[in-house]
Parts: C-alpha cells; sequence; structure tokens
C-alpha cells in the first residue's frame, strides 16, 4: 500500500523499529547525503512525518536496540560510520566511531552516554555492523563483533539500569502529601506492577509499622 505523502530518501545503514503502532527509521545515508533524524510512519494513518528529531552526529551502519521501560522506552545505539560531507561533494567511506547515546521515546531528546574514554576505560573499539541486544534480567546492553578493516570476535556488556530503569513505577498517589492515620484510604497507581505481589510497607519514622498486600 502506498502512503498518502511522500516517503523519506531512499537510503542504507539505517536503523529501523516499531512502537506504539508507528515505524521508525533513524539515520543511514546514500549516495547524495547522510542522515542523523527521525522518520515516522503512521500504520494507521498511513502517512510519513520528519519531526525534526536530530542526532548531534550522523550515522549510519550503526547497532541499535528499543529498550521497554518506564515511564518511556528509550532506544539504544551504539558505533557505526560517521562523516560530514560538503554539498555536492562525492561520498565516500566515513569514520569508525565508539561513541553511544540514546533516544528517550517520551521526552524526544538525544542524550550521550558511556563515551569518555578518561571515564569509561574499556569502551570497545571503533566499528561498524556490531551486535546488540539487551538483557533485560540484568539491564546490560550486550555488543558483540564488528568490522574495522577486519571482523571483531569480542564481547563487552554495560549496565543501563539508570538509564532504564526499574520495571514498575508509581505514577499517582491518593492523598499525595501528608499523613496518614489508621482506616484512611490510599489509592495508588502505576505501571508495571505484577499481581498478587504487590507490597505496601508503611513506617513511623524510619520504623516500618505495618503492610499490606
Amino acid at each position: 500500500m502506498n502512503p498518502v505523502n511522500n516517503p523519506p530518501d531512499g537510503r542504507g545503514g539505517h536503523s529501523v523499529f516499531a512502537a506504539d503502532e508507528k515505524i521508525y527509521i533513524y539515520g543511514g545515508w546514500n549516495n547524495e547525503q547522510q542522515y542523523n533524524n527521525i522518520w515516522i510512519y503512521d500504520l494507521a494513518t498511513n502517512e510519513w512525518t520528519d519531526p525534526d528529531i536530530y542526532n548531534g552526529t550522523h550515522r549510519w551502519n550503526h547497532s541499535s536496540v528499543l529498550v521497554p521501560a518506564i515511564p518511556t522506552w528509550k532506544f539504544f545505539i551504539f558505533g557505526g560510520e560517521q562523516a560530514e560531507y560538503n554539498e555536492g561533494a562525492p561520498r565516500s567511506f566515513g569514520e569508525y566511531i565508539n561513541s553511544s547515546c540514546y533516544l528517550d521515546m517520551g521526552t524526544v531528546q538525544w542524550t550521550t552516554f558511556a563515551s569518555d574514554p578518561a571515564v569509561f576505560k574499556n569502551i570497545p573499539k571503533p566499528r561498524e555492523y556490531a551486535g546488540m541486544s539487551y538483557d533485560n534480567r540484568e539491564s546490560r546492553l550486550i555488543v558483540f563483533g564488528g568490522w574495522n578493516n577486519g571482523w571483531f570476535d569480542d564481547l563487552y556488556s554495560l549496565n543501563v539500569a539508570k538509564i532504564v530503569g526499574p520495571s514498575y513505577a508509581i505514577t499517582e498517589s491518593s492523598p499525595n502529601l501528608g499523613q496518614l492515620s489508621g482506616q484512611s484510604k490510599l489509592v495508588i497507581r502505576g505501571q508495571g506492577f505484577k499481581e498478587p505481589n504487590i507490597k505496601v510497607l508503611f513506617t513511623n519514622g524510619n520504623r516500618p509499622v505495618d503492610s499490606v498486600s
């Protein structure tokens, strides 16, 4: 089925992922230019949009994975190639990179992380075509192999628990301020809770005084 409007330019080396009945395309390049933006295809309206979500680095042949998170999912990318070309200049191979960043699907903002060699001593060497997956149990990204004038067979992992957060979150409580006394009704709403393993703890200062399931 043809979309109702013009699709993005043809390209290679880009990422594609799906969320909330939409298909997202990030990055890539062709013989005319390289890309650092997001295109979105809405499955319900059959329409493409370019919402001006730009990353600071043009990338292609990078690794990527979409990670379920609360309250908003995160789209992680690592490595690939980058280059800046002048208008009309011929395209050639770019520079291999090993920086990482993620897109918060709620704020639609890009953030660079784990890319400073002075802080992270064991960053993988620059590469493209690496495999990347997410280990939900350990909250870590796993990167395997890739290419940089030869194939790698190494394996790296990076804990991203502080970025992804826990598998659950409280979004609202009523009342949300003040002390509670006996027989007071407290309503708690959230995401990711799994019944019947919900436990609410009450404290008096630092001392636990009661619990209900």
